[in-house]
């Protein structure tokens, strides 16, 4: 499994601080993680946007989906995971 994926696991529920490829980052709160071997998923809410994270393994990025009234847009690629003290 991704060790950002495992990060995020291990995190969740607590907030989290995300940063994308891009340089854009989000606090977010993951409310399901889902571990398939070395397949993850996962979905949380920031700033009332519904937000979803899949891998497929060791070597597969983890990358993010947003959903829009047109479906889910893809965000990029998560290359950071920190805990937010709350």
């Amino acid at each position: 499994m991704h060790t950002l994926a495992k990060r995020v696991h291990n995190i969740s529920p607590q907030p989290m601080a995300l940063t994308f490829a891009d340089g854009t980052a989000i606090e977010i709160e993951i409310e399901s993680t889902k571990l398939f071997q070395t397949a993850f998923q996962a979905e949380g809410t920031h700033d009332d946007t519904r937000y979803r994270f899949v891998s497929d393994g060791d070597d597969d990025p983890v990358v993010a989906a947003r959903e829009s009234d047109d479906g889910w847009q893809p965000v990029g690629e998560v290359v950071a995971v920190e805990r937010v003290e709350t």
